[in-house]
């Protein structure tokens, strides 16, 4: 099957029109995602990103569908009041991103009319683009100062900082970044914030700067294993059986990228997930102990990570800070 956008977003419409459409709670459907952008794919693969706007809270928050061995729904369900005050949302760089330019496939009301232009009014606003970025900065700079006061520091919290830590910056020209591209778009972002140089203290906070492919490509039976196992075992969407071809396809064309340690994070970040399932058995833990060793992210090796989360912190402070003395904010 030849996949194109256009295919894509008809199986997003039929999906709509199926699913949502004779629902009466459902207020809206949108498609948001890596589908509206230049390239969906990735390996070969990619999901389908549906938001599905509920008039009460949803029985479920997200759900994942397969189309294909190739393509699957990741469906987003919120209730309609988190989208009631809209001028608020131009400081949330999630939903504000995606009420931006999503396409509507469903409707009842005006829902997306109104919400939408209000959304975009002043969006660009610098109080606002600093709220977006300070929306990320601070919970990274919270859980940096957790781990280093609370004793010894836990990857499940030092993964979302360092995520939170790259959005930051990344959301001063643009929208957040993508998982599978988390590392592959980096650098970009960085050039244009004016501090390239933090693409270098990214991968080191997550001992990427002087990692090989091949060791990537060493551990993928691993990751595959842990991943499988997880998936079975637990009912965790992030890790979900249908989502493996979606990642390791993904990594396997990030090995053959011009930056081939951009497969590292979806990696790392799935492989994490897995582990903390509490599903994983013994021959699991000790392939992902030992690639965390190699990383440099267990026991003492995650305390001197922190040392270049809290770097990069100050850096990205100070930024965010003269962005704001500049603007009058």
């Amino acid at each position: 099957m030849r996949i194109t956008r256009d295919l894509l977003i008809k199986l997003a419409r039929d999906s709509a029109e199926k699913r949502f459409k004779a629902d009466p709670g459902v207020v809206a459907v949108f498609l948001v995602g890596s589908v509206l952008r230049d390239e969906p794919l990735l390996g070969g693969t990619t999901d389908i990103d549906l938001l599905v706007i509920t008039k009460n809270e949803p029985d479920i928050a997200r759900e994942v569908a397969k189309l294909s061995n190739e393509i699957h729904l990741d469906i987003l369900f919120e209730q309609e009041s988190l989208y009631a005050k809209p001028r608020e949302l131009r400081g949330d760089p999630w939903r504000g991103w995606t009420m931006w330019d999503p396409l509507l496939l469903h409707e009842k009301g005006k829902f997306f009319e109104y919400t939408q232009s209000s959304l975009r009014a002043q969006f660009d606003d610098p109080a606002n683009l600093l709220a977006r970025a300070r929306a990320f900065s601070v919970p990274a700079r919270e859980a940096w100062t957790s781990m280093q006061l609370g004793g010894e520091p836990n990857l499940s919290e030092y993964l979302p900082a360092v995520e939170n830590a790259a959005n930051a910056l990344a959301v001063m020209t643009g929208f957040p970044l993508a998982e599978r591209r988390f590392l592959l778009e980096f650098p970009q972002r960085a050039a244009l914030a004016g501090h390239p140089e933090l693409n270098d203290t990214l991968l080191a906070m997550i001992g990427g700067l002087d990692l090989i492919p091949e060791t990537l490509r060493a551990w993928l039976p691993a990751w595959e294993d842990a991943f499988t196992h997880a998936a079975q075992s637990v009912s965790d969407t992030r890790i979900h059986a249908f989502r493996l071809a979606y990642y390791k396809q993904a990594i396997l064309s990030l090995l053959e990228s011009e930056i081939p340690v951009s497969a590292l994070w979806p990696m790392l970040r799935t492989w994490a997930q897995a582990a903390e399932s509490g599903s994983l058995e013994e021959a699991h833990l000790q392939n992902w102990k030992a690639a965390l060793q190699t990383l440099g992210l267990d026991g003492q090796g995650l305390e001197l990570r922190l040392q270049s989360l809290d770097h990069y912190l100050d850096v990205l402070e100070e930024l965010l800070d003269e962005y704001g003395v500049q603007h009058g904010l």
